[in-house]
């Protein structure tokens, strides 16, 4: 009877004793795949740390948890420099799953880029989504009820997704949002409230290697071919939709240049909100909302008035078709942040 007895145990101890050890063995290979990850951005230019790390998860998953975990980009790599920390970075790999890396970001996140101002949010949900089986496949990002600290306090973001294909040629990112909900200290005569926003960007040109010549870097990489691309953005906003297309570069002065084509409905409605709001003068609103529907055509089948309008960037201009409509201002290379 003892013999009976002992045997089943013998199994389950056995049994236990191998699930610690495939925990470890997995906890071990996350924190060696961080190191060589955080080896592997410095060399790029990036710089990673955190406060303290420690094994976690068993025995449903294992995990490496990071505390005050940064990532630093200097200026050398971005005018101004970049920045992310959280409060907690949980790194996640379950058994069922090996072949995904999940990092959960938690607590407090400080965002910072180009020498802004740091903004400080905390998210119901923040995760990266990472293929290690398939290093060329896109990073995601994905949040839900994102909530904003000074400088944009009451700023809320209700679904946030990012994707980043570093595999595909050029690279390409996707930002998106929903339900984004904007200070309500802010006087926008179109509300504070934006449905939704995206925009996919392709970097085309070999990106120069970090340095602190910022005009050099610029140089090499129009020279490279450099171009940024806006594939697509779209974005609606009280009664105004708007979506388009656009690409740009520098021009030999290192000053930004290019074209692009928007296609806008709601414009009768939203400049009607703008001069309630004072933003353009009702005369100035009546003029360009009398141009705007001359060009604007109505889908075949019906629909909402559309009207499409040319974009160029040169010289310092910014033209609507052949009107310039806004002098922009010199990019100083040499004192960029």
């Amino acid at each position: 009877m003892r013999s009976k007895t002992i045997v089943p145990l013998g199994l389950v101890a056995g049994l236990a004793m191998a699930s610690v050890g495939l925990w470890a063995w997995a906890a071990a290979e996350i924190e060696a795949g961080f190191d060589a990850w955080v080896r592997e951005a410095a060399t790029a230019g990036w710089t990673v740390r955190s406060s303290a790390a420690h094994r976690a998860g068993w025995p449903l998953a294992a995990e490496l948890v990071l505390t005050d975990a940064t990532l630093d980009a200097g200026p050398e790599l971005l005018p101004g420099g970049a920045g992310w920390t959280a409060q907690r970075a949980v790194l996640h790999v379950a058994p069922w799953s090996p072949g995904t890396l999940l990092v959960r970001l938690e607590g407090m996140q400080r965002v910072q880029a180009f020498g802004s101002a740091a903004v400080a949010l905390r998210a119901a949900r923040l995760t990266l989504t990472v293929d290690l089986a398939h290093p060329d496949a896109p990073v995601r990002l994905d949040g839900s009820d994102l909530r904003f600290a000074a400088p944009l306090a009451g700023m809320s973001v209700g679904l946030l997704a990012a994707e980043l294909s570093q595999g595909a040629k050029p690279p390409q990112a996707t930002l998106s949002a929903e339900a984004i909900a904007l200070p309500p200290g802010w006087p926008l005569a179109l509300g504070n409230r934006i449905a939704s926003a995206t925009m996919t960007l392709a970097l085309e040109g070999t990106l120069p290697p970090p340095s602190a010549d910022a005009a050099a870097r610029a140089a090499a990489w129009r020279r490279a071919g450099g171009l940024l691309r806006v594939r697509h953005m779209a974005l609606g906003w009280g009664p105004l939709g708007v979506t388009g297309t656009a690409a740009l570069g520098l021009d030999p002065a290192l000053q930004p240049d290019g074209t692009g084509t928007l296609r806008v409905v709601g414009f009768e409605q939203a400049l009607s909100a703008l001069a309630a709001g004072g933003v353009v003068r009702p005369a100035a609103a009546q003029a360009v909302r009398a141009v705007l529907v001359l060009l604007a055509r109505t889908p075949e089948g019906g629909g909402t008035p559309e009207v499409t309008l040319p974009l160029t960037l040169h010289d310092g201009s910014l033209q609507v078709g052949s009107f310039p409509v806004a002098r922009m201002p010199q990019w100083d290379w040499s004192a960029a942040p």
